[in-house]
């Protein structure tokens, strides 16, 4: 490893490595202190310690490799958020909880927080009891820090939920879309700009939420 790679940089680059991983892409950090990450056995870019990935323009040909690109960029980006939370959040103390958890945000009755391990960061939204010495009502959300972080915002009444859509919704208003722009000759300019502008949001989102699916779970504590 390289020796001005810091214990903490290491721990990013390690943890950026395991999301890639989980998210089919073949990523490995070697002694250089990148990591080299490749899609279909071909070349697809690199990450550093800093966050900064670098690519060659020649191996991003097509928009599936595109997608991919902007995969390991969004978690690189990600990884890099909250593991700086990480380094200097509190543990979370409640009653009957273990304190491996830390507080990445604390809001009003809602508390998001994270734990690192040897799989990587796990994060969990509570709420908590009316004396602030317990959480209840536990919704766990595996590695998904995104869907993680909007649920801790509506449960903490920053978001208004009814202003969110689903995946399956987002996907209706693409198709919809799609519809529009090829089968609606009375569309005028600026309505189809719109809708163009539409498509290139919801590019942006799609991907990356059907690649994780968070599994919510209830649990009463």
């Amino acid at each position: 490893m390289n020796e001005e790679l810091t214990p903490q940089k290491e721990r990013y680059l390690r943890e950026v490595e395991q999301k890639l991983l989980h998210r089919e892409l073949d990523a490995r950090l070697l002694d250089d202190g990148l990591i080299h990450v490749r899609w279909n056995e071909q070349p697809l870019c690199s990450v550093d310690r800093d966050g900064i990935v670098r690519f060659r323009p020649a191996d991003i040909m097509g928009s599936d490799v595109d997608k991919q690109l902007r995969t390991v960029i969004q978690t690189a980006g990600q990884v890099k958020e909250y593991m700086r939370i990480f380094e200097c959040a509190p543990a979370l103390k409640a009653v009957g909880l273990e304190d491996t958890y830390k507080v990445l945000a604390d809001f009003g009755d809602a508390v998001l927080a994270g734990q690192l391990g040897k799989k990587g960061a796990r994060f969990v939204t509570w709420e908590w009891d009316f004396d602030r010495q317990s959480v209840h009502a536990g919704h766990y959300f595996m590695e998904n820090y995104e869907a993680a972080k909007q649920d801790f915002a509506v449960r903490a009444g920053l978001v208004n939920e009814q202003r969110l859509f689903s995946d399956e919704q987002i996907a209706v208003i693409k198709n919809v879309c799609e519809f529009a722009l090829e089968d609606d000759a009375t569309l005028s300019y600026a309505e189809e700009k719109q809708l163009h502008s539409v498509q290139e949001q919801i590019e942006l989102l799609l991907p990356q939420q059907e690649r994780n699916q968070h599994h919510t779970m209830e649990q009463t504590m």
